[in-house]
């Protein structure tokens, strides 16, 4: 159960929704910037903590605005 909860919070939230939203993000306002720079760097420790938090932050927010499409188009299908 446990390694489920990790591989649900820590690879798809922090590891795929909040990079890659967050790599869109800045690439839609022309920074140059590498996926790997927004990753959490093991040698760093307060800004590889400062990425993996603004990574869960943007992860957990873009989560839940697909869930709450996904319930709002269930519901205006008529299958809820």
């Amino acid at each position: 159960m446990e390694v489920i909860i990790e591989i649900i919070i820590k690879e798809f939230l922090i590891d795929f929704l909040g990079i890659n939203t967050r790599y869109y993000f800045f690439r839609i306002f022309k920074k140059n910037i590498k996926k790997e720079s927004l990753s959490v760097n093991q040698n760093e420790i307060v800004s590889g903590f400062a990425q993996g938090f603004y990574n869960l932050f943007v992860g957990f927010f873009v989560f839940s605005l697909l869930v709450a499409l996904m319930v709002y188009l269930l519901h205006a299908l008529g299958l809820l």
